[in-house]
């Protein structure tokens, strides 16, 4: 395997300065609204209640989510936004207000915000840019998105006590002529942060306007592709997607590669009975991968009967300390080579932390089991290394120009690589 070893060395070389200095220097203009410092962590009502959008949400499963998260372990290691999707609601009145349906919410969304907040999180709600929202929610006619009541929904929002915004985009047509989303999203980011209410907006436009490249003076968080579903194929579009777009993150604004789907879907309103579309590898490394891409951490699944999987992913404090490293630096690609006798690719990620250190990830998108290398030179680490397994929570010890370990198929190892200090050195 020499020439392909030479091969990757070479590739190697080719970009991973450019993308070092690119991850070290990277940071964003971002909204001035003292929010999502860090990627926002949290729950969504999308997949909880029935399959991936068939989620119809009420009181009743929203209070029951923020009694689990309080006890659960979530809380403790930073979840902390319990948000509804496109299912709340409801029509507008005579004057304009958004009122959500009453079947579902019979006393308002007020007491289920205070409820929420007395559980120690924040809430969040969903809005649509265009006329209707994406989601009809099993009712027999359209629900009004925020089109022309973008500063009335803000104020309503802002006084009801919500503390997160999702924007979608869909019904963004308006007597034959498309709306801007570079006018849309403004326009409701200048409303929110007019209530004086401190507001983390989403925008939600799936990544097809790049806005990346100009949303972060606007949202606290954008999304950077499609919607993620919960099958292999989606998730590795998902994170294809999102490579290389590190620099245009950081403190204030993030890229967002949509939902968390550790666990599956529901299949029934029973909460221990899960419907997975991926396996518990698979959704190690989605949530690995997340976490080195300093994306938001929005679970959308059932977590108030978690199974042990579950419970080992989405509270894993190393992981989580990643995603929400201080540095404030995102993570990306830094190597990616085919592997051996096998169809698809081996590959290496790293994101920056703090004190010069680094969380590597070593990915095998491939069908077969694979010895990846980490070679230290690749980091720009010279001398020797001390490695921590972020998975198994054990310190490796110190090593020197190089690592290697198996990974299996759909698999991921990440590690923490600290430079040698005197007080590691064997």
């Amino acid at each position: 395997f020499g020439a392909i070893t030479l091969w990757v060395e070479l590739m190697a070389a080719r970009v991973v300065d450019a993308l070092l200095i690119t991850l070290l220097l990277s940071g964003a203009h971002a909204l001035d609204n003292g929010l999502a410092l860090t990627p926002p962590m949290g729950w969504n009502t999308w997949c909880t209640l029935g399959y991936c959008g068939y989620d119809r949400c009420n009181a009743q499963e929203v209070m029951s989510i923020a009694d689990t998260m309080a006890t659960n372990g979530m809380k403790e290691v930073g979840y902390e936004y319990i948000n509804l999707d496109d299912c709340w609601a409801d029509h507008r009145d005579a004057d304009g207000t958004i009122v959500p349906d009453e079947t579902r919410f019979p006393g308002g969304l007020v007491p289920v915000i205070q409820y929420v907040n007395a559980k120690g999180f924040k809430f969040g709600l969903y809005t649509d840019g265009g006329v209707y929202t994406c989601n009809k929610g099993g009712r027999p006619y359209n629900i009004p998105g925020s089109y022309g009541y973008y500063s009335q929904d803000a104020q309503t929002y802002a006084s009801w006590g919500v503390e997160y915004v999702k924007m979608d985009w869909c019904n963004h047509e308006v007597n034959g002529t498309t709306l801007d989303p570079k006018v849309q999203y403004p326009e409701m980011s200048k409303a929110l942060n007019a209530t004086g209410k401190p507001i983390l907006f989403n925008s939600c436009e799936w990544g097809e306007d790049e806005p990346w490249e100009w949303m972060a003076p606007y949202a606290n968080t954008w999304r950077s592709g499609p919607d993620h579903e919960d099958l292999w194929i989606s998730t590795m579009t998902i994170i294809e997607q999102n490579v290389g777009l590190s620099s245009f993150a950081g403190p204030g604004g993030w890229n967002d590669p949509d939902f968390i789907m550790t666990g599956g879907q529901a299949c029934t309103l029973n909460p221990s009975e899960h419907c997975p579309g991926q396996t518990d590898v698979e959704y190690k490394s989605e949530f690995s991968i997340w976490c080195l891409l300093a994306a938001p951490l929005i679970v959308v699944t059932d977590i108030r009967n978690m199974t042990s999987a579950m419970r080992d992913i989405l509270l894993n404090q190393d992981m989580i300390a990643v995603n929400q490293d201080k540095l404030g630096k995102a993570g990306d690609r830094i190597a990616i080579w085919p592997c051996v006798q096998d169809t698809v690719t081996c590959q290496i990620w790293a994101k920056p932390l703090v004190n010069n250190n680094y969380a590597v990830g070593l990915f095998n998108s491939g069908f077969l089991t694979h010895s990846i290398t980490l070679q230290f030179k690749l980091l720009n680490f010279t001398g020797s290394v001390y490695l921590r397994d972020l998975w198994q929570h054990q310190d490796l010890g110190v090593f020197t120009e190089s690592f290697t370990v198996d990974v299996e198929p759909h698999g991921i190892e990440v590690y923490k690589v600290m430079p040698v200090l005197p007080s590691m050195a064997p």
